[in-house]
């Protein structure tokens, strides 16, 4: 009975300090007195562990990226383990963005462009392993861009907006360059 009124003033102290109806430092205090001090180191234990957690999970991401592109135009792998790795990594970057989107961690934005990255990486590659026609592939391209700037407009997200204008006028720049004359 005793534990259960604590976690209740427990709780109450730590709506007061939310809501600021107590000086901080007043709450901190009450705080430290009915618990004794440990639930706060327990808590930044817990936080700092959940954190490095998490800065793992982006760090392993972003480096999975360079190492599906290497994998994928660097090596001599067949098509199947090519293909295999980079759907392996986009399992991986989709389950970092729902844990990420869960949370409602920024870390989150992190995790959609690498995740869009590497989509990309593997349309390019089924493509270009089909055999298609150059402009085949260079519609694929686009319609990939295109993709990212719906996702944008429906996300709200101006960078991926942004991003999918900017790189489709360079894909089409780069590619169609040829067909106009630039000399002045």
């Amino acid at each position: 009975m005793a534990d259960e009124r604590i976690a209740t003033i427990v709780k109450e102290i730590k709506y007061w300090k939310e809501h600021k109806l107590l000086p901080e430092v007043q709450c901190d205090f009450l705080l430290a007195l009915y618990t004794q001090g440990e639930e706060e180191s327990t808590l930044l234990k817990k936080k700092s562990k959940g954190m490095l957690l998490l800065y793992l999970q982006i760090i392993l991401l972003v480096m999975m990226v360079p190492f599906s592109f290497l994998v994928v135009y660097f090596t001599q792998y067949n098509f199947i383990l090519q293909l295999s790795i980079l759907l392996l990594s986009i399992g991986y970057a989709i389950w970092v963005y729902s844990h990420n989107y869960k949370k409602k961690s920024q870390l989150m934005h992190i995790a959609l462009i690498l995740l869009l990255v590497q989509l990309f990486i593997a349309t390019v590659l089924i493509a270009n392993l089909l055999k298609f026609n150059q402009y085949i592939i260079i519609a694929i391209t686009i319609l990939n861009f295109v993709g990212w700037f719906f996702l944008g407009q429906k996300l709200r997200n101006k960078y991926l907006i942004y991003t999918g204008i900017l790189a489709m006028v360079i894909t089409l720049f780069v590619n169609f360059s040829h067909l106009f004359s630039f000399n002045y």
